[in-house]
């Protein structure tokens, strides 16, 4: 489900299946902080 979240906002089909976990996981951060919600980064989950 990551990647195909990732596709949704853009990333390139051949990129998104393509990352390891770690940079996965940065991209859905990010993309989620610009929809505007807050990620707590001691418990590594989203508000």
């Amino acid at each position: 489900m990551d990647c195909l979240y990732l596709v949704r906002n853009g990333v390139p089909f051949d990129l998104a299946f393509s990352l390891n976990e770690t940079d996965r996981t940065s991209y859905i951060i990010a993309f989620g902080i610009l929809d505007g919600r807050e990620f707590d980064w001691d418990q590594m989950t989203w508000k």
